[in-house]
C-alpha cells in the first residue's frame, strides 16, 4: 500500500514513526509513504493518517486506486528513506554532546488530561528540615538527588507536602504537573533516541528546556542520607 500525504502534514507521521518498515519520499509537494503490507491488518494509526491519496502497488510497481482493477500509473523512482529518519526528533535546548538536525521541534503545552504528580524538585534546607521530623516510614518510600545549587529532586509516592514543583514521571521523563508535549506521541520517541542506555532521567521545565540527571545521582531516603547532603553537581 501507498499513501501521499501534503507536506503540511508532515508532523502527523510522527505517530507512525516508529512502525517498522515504513519508507518515505517527497515528490512535487508531496510526502510518499510505502512499506504498508495490505494483506494484514493495517495499524490504526496507519489509517488514521490525512492522506490525500492511497494506492495498492503490485509486483510491477504499478499503482492501483483502493478496490480498483486499472492502473492510474507507475511507480516513479523517488528517493526513499526510512521514516524514522525523515522525521527527526531535535530538543530545543540540549545538555547533551552532538549535534542533530532540527527537523522536529518538541514544545510544552498545558495538558488537558489531570494526573498526581510522583517527583518534587524542591531546595536542600527544605528537605533537611523535613527530614528531622517525617516519620521514617514515609522517608523510605522517596529517593533524591542534591545538585551543586541545593536543588533536590525527590521521586517516590506519596510525595512530601514541601513547597516545590510537581513532576510526572513517564518513560524516563520528568515533565511538569499539568502540562504535555505537542504532539502527545512525542514523548516515546524522545527517551529512546536521547537515553538510549537508559541510565538517567531527563527533566523538562516549562520552557521546554531540559537536563539530564543520571540514575546513579539518586540514593534511598534514609535520615543520615539527609543530614550528610551536600549541594554537588548531579548534570
Amino acid at each position: 500500500m501507498i499513501i501521499v500525504l501534503s507536506q503540511t502534514d508532515k508532523a502527523a507521521l510522527a505517530s507512525v514513526r516508529c512502525l517498522p518498515g515504513l519508507m518515505a519520499a517527497e515528490k512535487e509537494g508531496s510526502i510518499w509513504l510505502r512499506g504498508i503490507d495490505a494483506n494484514k491488518e493495517i495499524d490504526l494509526r496507519i489509517r488514521q493518517l490525512p492522506g490525500l491519496h492511497t494506492y495498492t502497488l503490485d509486483a510491477d510497481d504499478y499503482l492501483f486506486p483502493t478496490l480498483g482493477l486499472t492502473p492510474i500509473g507507475k511507480l516513479q523512482p523517488m528517493n526513499w528513506v526510512p521514516l524514522s529518519t525523515y522525521i527527526s526528533v531535535t530538543l530545543p535546548v540540549s545538555a547533551l554532546p552532538g549535534k542533530i538536525d532540527q527537523l522536529f521541534v518538541v514544545k510544552l503545552v498545558p495538558s488537558k488530561q489531570s494526573q498526581p504528580g510522583n517527583a518534587l524538585l524542591t531546595d536542600l534546607h527544605t528537605w533537611k528540615a523535613y527530614g528531622e521530623t517525617t516519620p521514617l516510614v514515609r522517608l523510605q518510600q522517596t529517593r533524591f538527588a542534591v545538585s551543586e545549587e541545593d536543588k533536590v529532586l525527590i521521586i517516590g509516592e506519596p510525595l512530601p507536602a514541601l513547597p516545590g514543583k510537581e513532576y510526572v514521571l513517564q518513560d524516563r521523563l520528568l515533565i511538569p504537573l499539568g502540562f504535555e508535549f505537542d504532539p502527545p506521541v512525542i514523548s516515546s520517541l524522545i527517551g529512546s533516541q536521547y537515553n538510549s542506555d537508559n541510565d538517567s532521567l531527563l527533566l523538562f521545565h516549562t520552557d521546554s528546556t531540559w537536563e539530564e540527571i543520571p540514575k546513579d545521582a539518586f540514593v534511598q531516603t534514609t535520615r543520615s542520607a539527609i543530614r550528610l547532603t551536600e549541594g554537588r553537581t548531579h548534570e
